[in-house]
């Protein structure tokens, strides 16, 4: 069974209703539209969150809102296929009507995972984070981002082997590593191995606009265990907030 049932934009009112009386939870996915090199779909982002809260409300319960494919610009916002919101206020003001509105609703929690991950867009939700609960509102709100979990053995990227590699085991379709460059061939030139520095940004480099450890290096077992501990850990953090 897939997990159209969970996803409210396909859901008629009395299966809204009957899934929240159950487990009063919405999950906010959020990414972005940005480029991640050759291999991979510029909406990975959101796609990624949205296949893991699907995940989560299938387990925890809940139902799981429409990706939402903008998020906050950062120094990558110059590259190609990049559409990137420039204003906090835009941002911010598309997640509050939201959650205004699901609170309406009696929402008991609402869940914003954010699969993007700029340092603009975590700022930007940890203010929120931190103000929701001064506002005196009935409804609870949990903020969450892809690579905060502590036990994960791959560190958040771009483009690199950690988001590679948590697409491929969400959506194995869309992840194209032949587009990119024979690896024996071509491979990662960086200055004293840093992966992340300036040159990974000029569109000649053989992995421009990737930015981490070399996605050619993808190991499927090492992935399952990311997805899996990635996973667990939202888990146990919606299970916290609901308790």
């Amino acid at each position: 069974m897939g997990y159209e049932h969970l996803q409210l934009e396909r859901l008629i009112p009395e299966q809204i209703y009957a899934s929240l009386n159950k487990r009063s939870i919405v999950y906010i996915p959020l990414g972005a539209i940005e480029w991640h090199g050759l291999h991979l779909p510029i909406g990975l982002d959101s796609m990624t969150s949205h296949g893991l809260c699907l995940r989560m409300a299938d387990k925890v319960g809940g139902l799981v809102m429409p990706p939402l494919y903008y998020g906050m610009t950062g120094s990558i916002g110059h590259h190609p296929w990049t559409i990137l919101l420039e204003q906090e206020s835009t941002f911010l003001a598309i997640i509050r009507d939201t959650l205004n509105r699901l609170e309406a609703f009696d929402v008991k929690l609402a869940v914003v995972f954010t699969g993007h991950f700029g340092k603009r867009q975590l700022a930007a939700l940890e203010q929120l984070n931190k103000d929701w609960p001064r506002e005196s509102h009935s409804m609870k709100l949990l903020v969450l981002s892809i690579n905060q979990c502590p036990e994960a053995e791959m560190k958040g990227d771009h483009g690199a082997i950690f988001e590679t590699s948590l697409l491929k085991q969400l959506h194995p379709d869309l992840v194209q590593m032949d587009k990119l460059p024979h690896q024996k061939a071509f491979p990662a030139n960086d200055p004293d191995g840093d992966s992340w520095g300036p040159h990974r940004r000029d569109p000649q480099n053989i992995l421009f606009g990737i930015l981490g450890d070399d996605p050619r290096d993808y190991d499927d077992k090492k992935a399952q265990k990311l997805l899996k501990t990635i996973c667990d850990w939202f888990e146990k953090r919606v299970l916290e907030s609901i308790e």
